[in-house]
C-alpha cells in the first residue's frame, strides 16, 4: 500500500528498537512463492535502504506424485531444490494466496495508538469473518488516514449539521485460518529454515507495481497478475486496495496447441477479468479505472491486453520490469514470471516491513495496571527477601552441621561414659517419684493385715498397687470359707473409709475347703487414718492346742525337776 501522511503510529518504539529492526532486515532476504505449477524464488540484498536483486530462480513443480496439500512433502521438496541450486536462504518470506484469505476494507476513526486501532479492527472483523476469531490470524494496514485539516473540517461540519460526519481512516483487514498459517509453518520447518514473514499476494503484487511503475500517481488502477492456472485482479484507488479477486483459468497451452483452442482459452480468461471488473463496478467504492496493467511471463499478456482494450475503453498495457533493483540481465524473463515474489521481498526489506504479516500480526496492547504492577513488585521483593533468608539459613545450617559432625565423636564417647550415671539417676528418680506420689502403701498393707479375718476363714491369693489419676488403688484377692466372711470383710472396709465398687463373690473351691473368691480394688482416700493398734483385736491370735509346748507358757516346765542320777 502507499504510505500516506497519517497520524497513526506504530506501537514499536523508535530509537534502538527501530535500529534493531533495520539491522535485522538489512542483508539477504529470500522470497518463495509456490503454486501447483512453479516454485518462484527471488533473492534480494538490502544495504542502507537500497535493495538489489541477486538471483531469480524458477523451478517447475513435478506433474506427477506431488501433493501441494501435503505441507511436509512440499517442504522437503523445497529443501532439495534449494540445495540443488546452491542457495542458502537465510531470511525467508512467503505469501498466502488471495483465495486463502478474507480481505475487507473498513473505515474506522483515526487513532494514534496502533494497539487501540488493533482492538477496534478485531472487534469489527469478528462480526464479519466466516470463521471464529480464535481460529484466525488477523492483520491490517492503514491505507489512508485523514489529515489534520480534514479532521478539523469534519468536526466543523458535524457541528453545523445534525448528522455526524467524522473523518475516517481507510483500513484494509485480512485474515487467514490458523490451519493455513500452520501449513506454511510446517512447509518452512520441513524445508529447514525459519519463516520470517508471511504476507499476502495482492499486497506483494502492489509492491511490485510500485517498483515497476514508480511514476504511478493517484487515481483508480487495476492490476491483473497472470499465471497459467489463475489470474489475480487487484484494484487500487489512490494507493488503497479496494478490490481483489482470484480467478480460475486454464492458460496452460502447449506449443502445438490449435489456434482455436488458444483463442478460446484467451477469450475465457478475458471474460473472467471483465466479469470481475463488473463486480467492482457494483461495489460501494467504485471509481472509473484510469489504467489496467497486465503482469506475468506466460507470453499471453500482450494478447490479453489487446482483447481487454478492444472490449472496453480502459487503457491496458503490459507491466514493465523494474529498473531500479538491479535485475540480472539473463533473468529478465524469469523476473516477469516472479513479480509477486519480487514484490514480497521488496516489501519485507522496506522500512515499515510487510503491510500485512500473518506471522506477526498487529495485536491490541494490554494496558498495564499500575496498582497490579506495584503489587507484583512488592511480591517480587518479598520473594527476593525470602530467597535471601533461606540462603542465609542454608549457610548457617551447613556451618552448624559441620560443627556437629566434628563434635559427634566426642558426644558418643561422653554418652558411653555417662551410662552408669544414668542408671543411678534413673533409679534415684524412680525412688523419689514413688516417695512423692506414695499413698503409704506399706502402712496400708500392714493395716489390711490387722483388719482382715484370720487365716482359718480367709487367705490372700494376690496383692498389688497402682495409680489411677490422682488416686492410689490397692488390689487384692481373697479366698474364703463362706460368703458371709466376704460380706463382713466388705462391710468392714467400707466402714473404715475405703472406696470401692460392689464385689462379686464367685465360687472358687480349692483343695483346702475355701469355697468362695472375691477381688477388691480399694481406692485410698486423700486423708485416711490407718490406726493399726485400734484393730489389733480384730485379728487376735488363735488359741494354742493343748499339746503345744508353749500353750501354757514356759513357766510350768521350769518347776519340773530332772531325775538325779547319783
Amino acid at each position: 500500500m502507499t504510505n500516506p501522511t497519517t497520524n497513526t503510529k506504530r506501537a514499536w518504539p523508535s530509537g534502538l528498537a527501530k535500529l534493531g529492526t533495520r539491522i535485522k532486515r538489512r542483508g539477504e532476504v529470500t522470497a518463495l512463492d509456490i503454486d501447483k505449477r512453479m516454485l518462484r524464488i527471488v533473492h534480494v540484498t538490502s544495504t542502507r535502504g537500497v535493495a538489489q536483486v541477486k538471483r531469480v530462480e524458477l523451478v517447475p513443480v513435478p506433474s506427477e506424485g506431488f501433493e501441494l496439500q501435503n505441507a511436509k512433502k512440499v517442504g522437503e521438496w523445497i529443501r532439495e531444490q534449494l540445495k540443488a541450486i546452491q542457495l542458502s536462504p537465510g531470511t525467508v518470506v512467503m505469501a498466502v494466496r488471495r483465495g486463502e484469505a478474507v480481505l475487507k476494507e473498513f473505515q474506522l476513526p483515526p487513532l494514534k495508538d496502533i494497539g487501540e486501532m488493533a482492538s477496534m479492527v478485531r472487534m469489527r472483523a469478528s462480526r464479519e469473518l466466516p470463521f471464529p476469531e480464535s481460529q484466525a490470524s488477523i492483520d491490517f494496514t492503514v491505507t489512508k488516514a485523514p489529515t489534520k485539516q480534514e479532521i478539523k473540517a469534519a468536526k466543523k461540519d458535524s457541528g453545523s449539521t445534525s448528522a455526524p460526519t467524522d473523518a475516517k481512516a481507510d483500513v484494509v483487514v485480512s485474515a487467514i485460518k490458523t490451519e493455513t498459517l500452520n501449513y506454511y509453518k510446517t512447509v518452512a520447518e520441513s524445508a529447514g529454515f525459519a519463516l520470517a514473514g508471511l504476507g499476502l499476494r495482492p499486497m506483494a503484487s502492489y509492491r511490485a507495481l510500485k517498483a515497476c511503475v514508480p511514476e504511478l500517481g493517484s487515481g483508480a488502477v487495476a492490476l491483473a497478475s497472470v499465471r497459467r492456472h489463475e489470474v489475480d485482479v487487484d484494484i487500487l484507488i489512490d494507493g488503497r486496495l479496494v478490490f481483489s479477486r482470484e480467478l480460475s483459468v486454464d492458460l496452460n497451452l502447449s506449443e502445438d496447441s490449435l489456434e482455436s483452442e488458444r483463442n478460446e482459452r484467451l477469450n475465457h480468461a478475458t471474460k473472467e477479468i471483465f466479469r470481475c471488473l463488473h463486480s467492482y463496478e457494483g461495489s460501494g467504492g467504485y471509481q472509473k479505472l484510469d489504467q489496467l496493467f497486465v503482469a506475468g511471463g506466460t507470453g499471453l499478456e500482450d494478447e490479453l491486453c489487446n482483447q481487454i482494450h478492444s472490449g472496453s475503453e480502459i487503457k491496458c498495457s503490459h507491466m514493465p520490469l523494474p529498473t531500479s533493483v538491479g535485475l540480472p540481465d539473463d533473468k529478465t524473463e524469469d523476473a516477469a514470471r516472479a513479480l509477486t515474489s519480487l514484490g514480497l521481498a521488496l516489501g519485507f526489506v522496506d522500512e515499515r516491513g510487510l503491510a500485512v504479516n500473518f506471522l506477526a500480526p498487529k495485536k491490541p496492547i494490554i494496558r498495564r495496571n499500575e496498582g497490579r504492577t506495584k503489587w507484583l513488585l512488592g511480591v517480587c521483593v518479598l520473594l527476593a527477601a525470602v530467597v535471601m533468608l533461606f540462603s542465609f539459613r542454608n549457610r548457617y545450617e551447613s556451618e552448624a552441621k559441620s560443627k556437629y559432625e566434628n563434635l559427634a565423636p566426642l558426644l558418643s564417647k561422653l554418652k558411653k561414659a555417662d551410662t552408669p550415671n544414668k542408671i543411678v539417676i534413673r533409679t534415684g528418680k524412680a525412688v523419689s517419684d514413688w516417695t512423692a506420689d506414695s499413698k503409704d502403701w506399706l502402712g496400708h498393707f500392714a493395716f489390711l493385715s490387722s483388719i482382715l479375718p484370720q487365716c482359718d476363714k480367709v487367705y490372700l491369693t494376690s496383692l498389688g498397687t497402682r495409680r489411677t489419676g490422682q488416686n492410689g488403688v490397692l488390689s487384692f484377692q481373697l479366698q474364703a470359707k463362706d460368703s458371709d466372711t466376704l460380706h463382713e470383710v466388705e462391710k468392714t472396709l467400707r466402714d473404715l473409709g475405703y472406696i470401692f465398687k460392689s464385689v462379686p463373690h464367685t465360687p472358687g473351691n480349692d483343695r483346702h475347703g475355701y469355697s468362695f473368691r472375691a477381688s477388691f480394688d480399694l481406692v485410698i482416700p486423700d486423708e485416711f487414718n490407718h490406726d493399726i493398734k485400734a484393730n489389733l483385736k480384730t485379728n487376735s491370735p488363735p488359741a494354742r492346742i493343748e499339746d503345744d509346748i508353749h500353750a501354757n507358757g514356759l513357766s510350768l516346765n521350769g518347776d519340773r525337776k530332772e531325775p538325779s542320777h547319783g
